[in-house]
């Protein structure tokens, strides 16, 4: 009820009439307070005045006669004290308590005290739960002080009246009130019934509902109210229909695009994050919403990029980098009136651009590294020939096997990094089928048999013969052994041992290991050697021959083929690698 106008009327009727009845109640009460006590001080006056001339007949020698005024006093009503010129009691009234006590004694107050100079003193106060006037009144005798008379008198009296009017004037308001609600009611109707139809209908409205119209029944201020918003209305519908259409366009957008969209208000706190922003920082919009972007990404650059761009007004780009990504963010403050209402910020991921360019500059140093190598040998072995070295045939012969040696070091070199772009790029032919993996360790141990030799090497190799054919390009797999078997001659000291095993994996797979006693892998670097370029001792590997693109190529054709490749490795233990094929009768082709 309070929430509506006629409610609000109706209270502000109520509240008139009870400040105008409590400021009258407020006001009467007060005057006759002061009325009734100021009538009890006045009898109490009156009474010490009289009392006063009646006892000046009771003066002997400029003193009063304490016998006659106590014979006296026993008679006076009230309750009345009366004190020599020294302070001493000398008569008090029937009604005062302790009197026989009291006479004789002195009698020390405060209400008493201006009396022996002259003064009357008067004062309200309480003895026990009893309000009481006080009045001390000095008896003089030309002209000085020979007594005092101290009177009191209660007051309940008179405030039991107020008490009364009190009461009298509460039911006077509450039927006030009553009346008031009454008539505030009826006349509240009158206004609030056109302005009530007219709120249901706004609501309707306001609920979406935009064909309610709103019936006009007279041309005061509420009729034109209700032409106004029939008006709002159609616009109403018009503008909501195209800020609906943008909004669904946007939110389209917002939703879809692939780089992230973080919006800030005035203070910098996150009030937007799309999709994609949602999935850079891995946090839910809802548990960003409220907090500050340094939060979700913290001591990666971006706080002091905002507050660059905010110091400067001006749009700022700043590359942050996130625990598992690099982001690109475009950061525009935006301007009205001049104050900042937000911020935009878009973020652009280049972490895949950033590996990539990392991956091109490792592979440009790499290259250049390993064909500068050899250049550089064949260069000053053919200066030295021109310079006269070439008249003699053995010196000749040596430095032309070397330039030789250098030569196919580069050329393997290319051949295995064009072999490595056409498996990137998909251009590399294939022949698959049926191959018998035994028969193709076997050739392929029979090829290195020289190496073999020359380090004493013992090389042992098992098929089961329970083995199925693998369903492979035999050149490819040939070249993966290989690549596997000169490693393990390579990095195998004089004497050691290498083992060869084919077997089944499974009812579907073909698997191979080749094991040896060599020097081994770190455990730091075993994570690494697939990678291209990479060498766990980069100065052993390059005196001899290795172009750091075996292991690299042998994992690419290995995992085209539909097949695994894992490397376990000890130091001074040796390693072991192990890769498997899709078996002949069930696997599917995957390389094109």
């Amino acid at each position: 009820m309070f929430r509506s106008i006629q409610g609000k009327l109706v209270v502000v009727y109520l509240l008139l009439i009870v400040v105008a009845m409590e400021l009258a109640s407020l006001y009467l009460l007060r005057e006759l307070e002061r009325s009734y006590i100021g009538k009890v001080q006045d009898d109490l006056h009156q009474s010490a005045q009289l009392l006063a001339g009646q006892l000046s007949n009771f003066v002997v020698n400029d003193r009063l006669d304490p016998e006659a005024v106590e014979r006296y006093m026993e008679r006076w009503p009230g309750e009345v004290l009366v004190l020599d010129a020294n302070g001493v009691v000398i008569g008090a009234t029937a009604r005062v308590a302790n009197r026989d006590e009291l006479l004789g004694l002195k009698f020390s107050h405060d209400d008493v005290s201006p009396a022996f100079f002259g003064n009357t003193n008067r004062r309200i106060g309480r003895e026990g739960t009893q309000r009481m006037a006080y009045e001390a009144v000095p008896i003089t005798e030309a002209g000085n002080v020979i007594g005092v008379i101290y009177l009191k008198d209660s007051l309940e009296e008179a405030y039991a009246r107020l008490q009364d009017l009190r009461d009298i004037l509460l039911v006077a308001t509450l039927v006030a009130m009553a009346s008031t609600v009454v008539l505030g009611i009826a006349l509240a109707r009158t206004i609030t019934g056109p302005i009530r139809e007219l709120t249901r209908t706004a609501a309707l409205i306001a609920g979406g509902n935009f064909d309610q119209q709103i019936p006009v029944r007279s041309s005061d201020e509420i009729g034109r109210l209700a032409e106004m918003f029939n008006r709002m209305s159609r616009q109403l519908k018009e503008m909501m229909s195209e800020i609906q259409e943008e909004k669904s366009q946007a939110e389209a957008i917002l939703t879809h695009m692939a780089d992230g969209l973080m919006a800030l208000n005035g203070v910098g706190r996150i009030i937007r994050l799309n999709p994609a922003a949602q999935r850079m920082f891995q946090v839910r919009e809802l548990e960003a919403l409220g907090r500050r972007p340094e939060e979700l990404a913290a001591d990666s650059g971006l706080e002091e990029a905002l507050e660059e761009a905010w110091q400067q007004s001006a749009p700022v780009t700043r590359q942050i980098r996130l625990k598992d990504r690099v982001l690109q963010a475009y950061i525009t403050p935006l301007k009205s009136d001049g104050r900042h209402p937000g911020t935009v910020i878009v973020f652009h991921d280049i972490t895949e651009w950033e590996r990539l360019e990392s991956l091109r500059r490792e592979f440009v140093a790499n290259v250049s590294h390993e064909l500068k190598t050899p250049l550089t040998t064949i260069k000053s072995y053919v200066e030295t020939l021109l310079d006269g070295a070439a008249e003699d045939p053995e010196v000749r012969d040596r430095f032309l096997r070397v330039v030789d040696g250098e030569t196919e070091r580069m050329a393997r070199l290319v051949r295995d990094l064009l072999r490595l772009t056409q498996m990137d790029e998909g251009r590399l032919r294939w022949n698959i089928g049926p191959q018998d993996i035994g028969a193709l360790v076997a050739e392929t141990v029979g090829r290195l048999r020289l190496q073999v030799d020359r380090k004493r090497l013992s090389v042992q190799w098992e098929v089961d013969p329970a083995t199925p054919p693998a369903l492979c390009d035999y050149d490819k797999i040939q070249q993966v052994v290989t690549n596997l078997l000169a490693n393990a001659i390579d990095f195998t000291p004089n004497g050691g041992q290498i083992r060869i095993t084919v077997a089944p994996d499974g009812p579907k797979a073909v698997r191979v290991t080749i094991a040896d006693t060599g020097i081994g892998i770190p455990a730091e670097d075993l994570p690494r050697v697939f990678e291209r370029f990479y060498r766990v001792d980069k100065a052993r590997s390059r005196s001899m021959g290795g172009t750091g693109l075996g292991l690299s190529i042998a994992k690419q054709i290995v995992e085209l083929s539909g097949g695994t490749i894992a490397i376990a490795s000890e130091v001074d233990r040796g390693t072991t690698v192990t890769f498997t094929l899709p078996a002949a009768r069930t696997a599917e082709v995957r390389p094109s």
